[in-house]
């Protein structure tokens, strides 16, 4: 498994705010910005088989990650 299941409060909400901003961008610009969620230490592929059309959202992020308090 590359990545972690488990993200400080403040990793989580960084990687909350570049998923809102990758939603909203254009092709490029979302590979740059899950590169960006990567060097974080998520890789939505460890939670999530499916590569639905869209891409993964904050919610899907949150239902698939612990956050430290």
């Amino acid at each position: 498994m590359k990545g972690k299941p488990e993200f400080s409060r403040a990793e989580a909400d960084q990687i909350q705010e570049l998923i809102k901003t990758k939603l909203k961008a254009g092709r490029p610009e979302q590979k740059k910005i899950r590169n960006q969620i990567r060097s974080l230490g998520f890789y939505y592929s460890n939670f999530y088989t499916s590569n639905r059309e869209g891409g993964y959202n904050q919610e899907d992020f949150l239902n698939a990650v612990k956050i430290r308090s």
